[in-house]
């Protein structure tokens, strides 16, 4: 399995304090990996840097062998795409007339600039993209009519549309009800299933266990990796999550 992002010894956080320390891992084509841990404990900070919106305090991150840091913006977005946590209806999209079609179209912008001519392959890829997040026949329709699970499949069918194989998502399940969530995560599946890399952060450890291949854990400054059945243990989520007995009641395999 090729690796498309790369850790190495990666230290994350802002100039006075390091949030997380020494992260060593890579996620490979095809693969789902699920972020958890506790508000605060650094997941956002360490998305934000694995896309090159901030420096790593130390350490490297490769995208398919490339620090997307030194990358014009362009070039970046040809690799990664990134969901930031609070891109629903909440952020203020809502003020915006965009159609759904618009929105998606959106993922071409690094192709054509954004006044560039859109091409008969942006519309392909635009057309595309609406499908496989099953909304074609929502093309046409405001964004601003849209229920948040249908705005969070928007959201990522722009990403689609992008054409990024490494794709990072910041909680993009969260306020949704069930139905939304697993339709949401079961498109998160399908970009991987056709080759993509996904790290996603989720509270919801149910959807952890459901979909994730690998899991990576955040918590008392440092993070690390494995499997489910290693990650999702009662004695570590309740040392992560300093909830004791309740996972013994809550059961996740």
């Amino acid at each position: 399995m090729k690796a498309l992002l790369e850790l190495q010894e990666l230290c994350v956080g802002y100039k006075n304090k390091t949030i997380l320390k020494n992260i060593n891992g890579a996620i490979g084509e095809g693969e789902l990996l699920t972020l958890i841990g506790p508000n605060g404990a650094g997941k956002t900070t360490l998305l934000r840097t694995i896309a090159g919106l901030q420096e790593p305090l130390s350490g490297r991150v490769l995208i398919d062998g490339k620090n997307p840091g030194a990358l014009k913006p362009q070039k970046r977005a040809e690799l990664l795409s990134f969901l930031f946590q609070g891109n629903g209806l909440q952020g203020g999209f809502a003020d915006w007339s965009f159609t759904v079609r618009e929105m998606a179209a959106q993922g071409r912008f690094h192709q054509r600039g954004l006044w560039g001519k859109e091409t008969k392959a942006d519309r392909e890829a635009v057309e595309k993209a609406l499908a496989e997040a099953d909304l074609s026949h929502f093309a046409e329709k405001s964004i601003a009519e849209l229920s948040g699970g249908e705005f969070q499949r928007a959201l990522i069918a722009r990403t689609i549309a992008q054409g990024a194989n490494v794709i990072l998502l910041d909680e993009p399940v969260n306020n949704l009800d069930p139905k939304y969530a697993l339709l949401v995560m079961d498109l998160v599946r399908k970009l991987t299933l056709r080759g993509a890399a996904a790290l996603v952060t989720l509270h919801d450890l149910t959807l952890v266990s459901l979909y994730a291949d690998r899991v990576g854990v955040a918590a008392h400054g440092a993070c690390v990796f494995g499997s489910p059945k290693d990650m999702l243990r009662e004695e570590l989520l309740e040392d992560v999550f300093e909830i004791k007995g309740f996972f013994r009641k809550v059961p996740l395999h």
